[in-house]
């Protein structure tokens, strides 16, 4: 997946830590213009890794890159304050358009997220 993002953002630098006690001391270490990050990650979760993040850098800008579909899981990330929500699936064609969104200001959720919203619980 590390290769995979270098190259859908090759126009970005891009940093890839292994996990969520790597990805919390990273931020704190050099804060990024944005964060990419799965939900599930070795240790602590990516959801656990954001919010402790947001406690230090309350203006991190996160996207939430996973396998998961569920409409809770996605509704926490954004309720925990993550500015994106990319299912794995999509990110081939949408993770670079999520970059972009996020980096100008919006907030954004791929077409399969948002399909699970529409129809989940």
């Amino acid at each position: 997946m590390a290769d995979h993002l270098r190259s859908l953002l090759g126009d970005y630098d891009v940093d890839i830590v292994s996990d969520g006690q790597g990805l919390i001391a990273a931020v704190n270490a050099n804060v990024p213009d944005i964060i990419i990050s799965d939900i599930a990650m070795p240790g602590i979760s990516g959801l656990t890794a954001a919010r402790d993040i947001r406690a230090v850098h309350p203006n991190a800008r996160i996207i939430f890159v996973s396998v998961r579909d569920e409409p809770a899981i996605i509704r926490k990330a954004i309720d925990d304050g993550a500015a994106g929500y990319v299912v794995k699936s999509d990110a081939g064609d949408e993770l670079l358009d999520a970059v972009q969104t996020v980096l100008g200001g919006g907030q954004y959720v791929s077409s399969s997220a948002r399909a699970a919203l529409k129809g989940g619980p």
